[in-house]
């Protein structure tokens, strides 16, 4: 996902009604994605007690493989997107009593059994923000995309892996989180700036002439 429809997302999710609970709740939940890097799975069965205002952490709890090699994390939310968790959370209350509702879902249903989201209205969740911006992207990009950004932020490639849920170092290398072109390239000429300003420290050296 480029860096200006995330923008786009983010300064539209920051100007929704929060009176439209429907418009609130995808833009939140989108931006959760992004944010928090969460598979589906994992942003559609997170309960609403997994986030923690106080901290800003999301913990992920029904994770990839939770039956048997899966391991719950938790995640930092960034300041970015907080105003829009927070009027998200205050609709979710007002919807949760309005409908009397017993759901503990971060994103809760009133058409299912359980009162969580399925896959389907995940998706259709997600439309509702292509239509509103004009843009189309799958779920699975917003992922791709917390890795990408905390890469090019030169957080160190082990901590990414952990906070993506990763067991291994080289699936976040290999899927999500390969450095950008230009982002190599600064780092490049940095090392030449470091070479220069080395050379010119050991030439300003005054000389010693031995006895």
């Amino acid at each position: 996902m480029s860096d200006e429809t995330y923008q786009a997302i983010l300064q539209r999710g920051l100007a929704v009604d929060p009176e439209d609970f429907n418009r609130i709740r995808a833009y939140a939940l989108v931006l959760l994605c992004i944010d928090t890097g969460t598979r589906n799975k994992e942003i559609r069965l997170a309960e609403v007690t997994d986030i923690d205002t106080r901290a800003w952490t999301l913990d992920i709890v029904h994770v990839k493989g939770e039956a048997s090699y899966g391991e719950a994390r938790t995640v930092p939310i960034r300041e970015e997107i907080r105003p829009v968790v927070e009027r998200y959370l205050k609709a979710r209350s007002k919807w949760i009593f309005d409908h009397h509702s017993p759901s503990k879902a971060l994103f809760p249903s009133d058409s299912s059994k359980d009162g969580f989201l399925c896959g389907n209205s995940l998706r259709r969740m997600k439309e509702i923000v292509e239509q509103d911006l004009q843009i189309r992207f799958e779920l699975r990009e917003c992922r791709r995309t917390f890795g990408q950004r905390y890469i090019d932020q030169n957080l160190e490639l082990t901590s990414v892996s952990v906070l993506m849920g990763h067991a291994s170092t080289r699936t976040t290398e290999k899927y999500y989180g390969r450095q950008k072109n230009i982002m190599a390239m600064e780092k490049a000429r940095a090392t030449w700036d470091a070479d220069r300003d080395q050379t010119s420290s050991q030439e300003s050296l005054p000389s010693v002439k031995g006895e």
